[in-house]
This record gives C-alpha cells, structure tokens and sequence, in this order.
C-alpha cells in the first residue's frame, strides 16, 4: 500500500476493520512520525524502512491518562500488509517471525534512546546526540562527513529531542555556524567529520 505525504489515518483509508491475527504493516519506503500527544504536551517517532506497525494497538482515550496518537508522513511511504494469511504462511519459516520480533525490539531500544536524549539539560547535547542516533541507522558516510537522507523540520526534530522549536532553530543555527551539523537541502543533512 502507497501512502503519500502529508496526515495519515491508518485506520480510516483502504485497510479492513477487523485485524484478528495480523502481524502488522511493515515499513518498506518511505519516512513517517508517529506523534503521541499528553495533556498538550508531544513527541514523535521517527519511523522508516524495517518498522513494524501496528496503529489499530494504540490506546486512544481508553486508558486513566488520556493520550492521542496521530501519524505524518514525510515522504511518500509504501507499507507491506502483513495480514493473517500472512502469518499463517510465515510459520513455515521462523526465521521471518524472529527477524520481525528483532525489528519490533529495535524500534523500542530507539525510543528508549529518544528518552534518554531528553535527559540532557543542553539543547546542543541533544542535537548532537539525536543526529549521532539518526546517523546510526540512516547515515551515509562521505568525505566530509556522514549525510543523513532524511526530510526532518525543526518541528520533527523538536518533537524528537523533546525541546520547543525555536530551541531547536536557535541551537541548530549555532551547530550550523561552527560547521558541525550542516542542512544541505530540504531532504539532506551533514554531520562533519569532527562532530562525531
């Protein structure tokens, strides 16, 4: 399934109603934020390639603290639907269910590292710190340092560093003057050599 930029409401377009035994969709192309809002306060999850979903899971209002999930798409993102037959197929092989258990596990160790990156009292610490993280999984080395392919705004970064946009504007600014953290392009960002 294609799913172009912009909001999504996983659960309102082409997918059934009912998913009894779905594994999930899993994330082929693409760049998407799942963006969790609490008593006004947000933050956001950097999905992409190799995500499992699963957005009928989600705990909308039916829990003491009321919490609200929603979904933007950052880049045009197309998603394999892993139904019932799916995994009815997939149990002849289990190397597929423990490579998609690896990846669910790999999405919780890196919101467990989003957590820690608020822990910082610095704006730039945090900064650095999410575009080391984000450089791990999607960073392409290069001469000059390693280039991050990824379409993040102010507002993204600061749903994931936990910090208020203009925080953000301002301390990415400072890392952009002393040559740290570069924007390239809309789509492109450069973490130099000596900031790494």
């Amino acid at each position: 399934m294609w799913v172009e930029a912009g909001r999504w409401e996983p659960l309102a377009g082409d997918l059934p109603a009912c998913f009894d035994n779905w594994v999930g969709l899993l994330v082929l192309d693409g760049l998407l934020v799942r963006e969790v809002e609490i008593n006004g306060l947000r933050c956001g999850e950097l999905l992409g390639p190799g995500d499992v979903l699963r957005p009928w899971d989600e705990d909308d209002g039916a829990a003491l603290l009321e919490c609200h999930t929603s979904w933007r798409v950052l880049e045009p993102t197309r998603v394999a639907l892993l139904d019932g037959n799916f995994a009815r197929r997939a149990c002849a092989w289990p190397t597929v269910t423990t490579e998609l258990l690896q990846r669910t596990l790999r999405r919780s160790r890196a919101q467990s590292i989003l957590l820690a990156i608020t822990q910082a009292r610095r704006a730039d610490v945090r900064l650095r710190t999410l575009f080391a993280h984000l450089a791990d999984r999607w960073g392409r080395v290069t001469p000059e340092g390693i280039v991050l392919p990824l379409r993040l705004t102010h507002t993204v970064i600061a749903q994931l560093t936990g910090l208020r946009r203009p925080s953000v504007s301002i301390s990415l600014g400072e890392l952009e003057r002393t040559g740290e953290i570069i924007r390239l392009s809309k789509n492109h960002w450069l973490i130099a050599h000596k900031a790494t």
